[in-house]
């Protein structure tokens, strides 16, 4: 390369690219597509080959929803650094939002072989493994996320969920537990434990976990609707028709020889 074109690549519009790409990555952090996206394009323009500008432009394509060309654009970036971590995960992101579960696993492990202390792929990894039906492939990846990030609420939540359907209430009560612990405004921890709960015809519990979701977030239609099936389970049937309406609509009874109940969305 001669020294002027050296001296080209590394200066865009008066910064260097590093500058840029600093720029570009904190305007997207902070939610300015247009202008991150623009950064990287500039970048681009001058250095076609830019791995890290090719995979987060790739990135804030697929957040923006095109999720062709992110799969094109973080391919891109592989076929230049096949070793970047980060580029497998969110290509194996595209592909799973695509529906190509085989490829968004094959994606993951590469993510994971290139950084195998990464919580996050091993959380992704086995939510495609689930998916596939790998259900015991699934619970060893969650663990291995939280091998390396105990705290990790997404795994801890996921891997409750998945012990759940493998039904062991009692190793998925711990997790979703433990998950509050760690943060008590854990929504989906505080909803999936209730639904433990619920499996369990314990609806008493079933209702505290369910009546402290919608603390957190009252219009959280799945709680509205369980605490009204638990209510209605335990007894308390003013209660539980009055969370049902809020979760279905309008409960309507008619009387007489086809007397039933319907509800309209």
């Amino acid at each position: 390369m001669s020294r002027g074109k050296r001296k080209q690549n590394e200066n865009v519009s008066g910064n260097s690219i590093a500058q840029v790409l600093a720029q570009a990555l904190e305007r997207h952090e902070n939610g300015y597509f247009d202008e991150a996206e623009k950064a990287y394009h500039e970048i681009l323009s001058k250095e076609p080959e830019h791995p890290i500008a090719l995979h987060f432009l790739g990135v804030l394509l697929f957040q923006l929803g095109n999720n062709e060309e992110a799969k094109a654009l973080i391919s891109r970036a592989l076929d230049i650094a096949p070793d970047y971590a980060d580029a497998h995960y969110n290509l194996g992101k595209v592909h799973h939002e695509m529906g190509d579960v085989d490829k968004a696993i094959s994606s993951y492990k590469a993510a994971l072989k290139h950084d195998a202390s990464s919580p996050e792929s091993y959380n992704r990894l086995g939510l495609a493994l689930e998916q596939k039906g790998c259900q015991e492939e699934a619970v060893t990846s969650y663990e291995a996320a939280l091998q390396f990030d105990p705290g990790f609420l997404d795994a801890l939540n996921n891997l409750g969920n998945l012990l759940r359907m493998l039904e062991k209430p009692q190793d998925a009560i711990e997790k979703f537990k433990l998950a509050i612990d760690i943060d008590s405004m854990f929504l989906e921890a505080h909803h999936n434990l209730g639904n433990v709960y619920q499996d369990m015809f314990m609806f008493g519990e079933a209702i505290k976990c369910y009546e402290r979701a919608l603390s957190i977030d009252p219009n959280f239609e799945e709680s509205q609707k369980n605490l009204g099936s638990c209510l209605l389970g335990n007894g308390e049937h003013r209660r539980g028709l009055r969370y049902l309406r809020k979760s279905c609509g309008v409960i309507e009874f008619t009387l007489g020889s086809k007397a039933g109940c319907q509800i309209k969305n």
